[in-house]
């Protein structure tokens, strides 16, 4: 998740990003062609070319919000994951330990029972 949301804020912030920006600068000025023609064509078409300009650069926008919102997600997610990664570590480790001083004291005790047992010549000795 961590490579996929680098990768994700790149390709937005390198590549998409700039490029809807100069797409912004290019077309602010609107749709230039057929400035000189009257006709009802020409205007028809630079009226729905302008349309879907608007659309497309919306659209681009959109886009390029949107992906940054998932590389961020993606991000967290990752975090959460490798958090949640050193928590369980941090948890198999103390039921290890735990084990462990379980299996110690188990030794101990059951070297105190055979010390007493030498010490008494053999015999059950009660704890």
């Amino acid at each position: 998740m961590t490579d996929f949301s680098r990768a994700v804020h790149a390709d937005t912030d390198v590549f998409l990003g700039p490029a809807t920006d100069r797409a912004q600068v290019q077309f602010r000025e609107g749709v230039l062609f057929g400035q000189g023609n009257a006709s009802d064509a020409v205007k028809l078409a630079k009226e729905n070319y302008a349309t879907a300009l608007g659309i497309s650069l919306q659209n681009l926008e959109q886009y390029v919000k949107a992906a940054r919102l998932m590389a961020n997600a993606a991000e967290k997610a990752a975090a959460a994951f490798e958090e949640s990664d050193a928590r369980s570590a941090d948890g198999v480790s103390l039921a290890q330990q735990a084990l462990w001083d379980a299996a110690e004291e188990a030794r101990r005790i059951d070297e105190a029972a055979a010390q007493a047992y030498r010490r008494h010549g053999g015999q059950a000795v009660m704890m």
